[in-house]
């Protein structure tokens, strides 16, 4: 049998539903969602690159959560928590939906930024910004949605999101 904390959700990058107009804008490798294409990160390259301005492109990736027991913490105080497995810049929300009414509400924001940047893939996680209530997956409906952010032009990695997991935890702030 496997302990209800380690039921959480998980997808992987590469699983998730994109706009139209962004299909022609990533690269899917296994697990890993990729804005653009590495142009390589040569020296010479970078010397070339080094004072010029280029645009920046983004795309949108959204994934469907579903409920799962690790979701459904046993105790009255605990947050959730959005954990992504990314590369470059990415922010992502855990948004829930009222099938009643319509009305959209981040519940979790997550932006790379707020990290140190590191060369490769790196593991960061997001908290609810107070105590959690359980998701109501009966009156609600919930994704999240993932924004990969990166030059026009990409000399180095590109940004990319391999796994992303929402996570309940105990909250022992008080």
């Amino acid at each position: 049998m496997v302990e209800d904390s380690r039921k959480v959700w998980t997808t992987v990058g590469s699983a998730g539903t994109l706009n139209q107009a962004d299909l022609a804008k990533v690269q899917l490798f296994n697990s890993i969602v990729q804005l653009g294409v590495d142009l390589g990160s040569t020296q010479g390259a970078a010397e070339v690159a080094r004072g010029v301005i280029f645009p920046t492109t983004q795309v949108i990736v959204r994934y469907n959560v579903t409920p799962v027991e690790g979701l459904f913490y046993p105790t009255q105080n605990f947050k959730y928590l959005l954990q992504i497995r990314y590369r470059g810049h990415v922010t992502a929300k855990l948004m829930q939906v009222s099938i009643e009414t319509g009305v959209e509400t981040q519940l979790i924001l997550f932006d790379s930024n707020a990290f140190p940047s590191k060369p490769g893939f790196q593991v960061q996680q997001a908290a609810a910004p107070h105590d959690s209530v359980f998701l109501d997956f009966v009156n609600n409906g919930y994704y999240v949605e993932a924004t990969l952010i990166t030059s026009a032009i990409v000399l180095g990695s590109p940004s990319a999101i391999s796994v992303i997991q929402v996570v309940a935890s105990p909250d022992f702030s008080g």
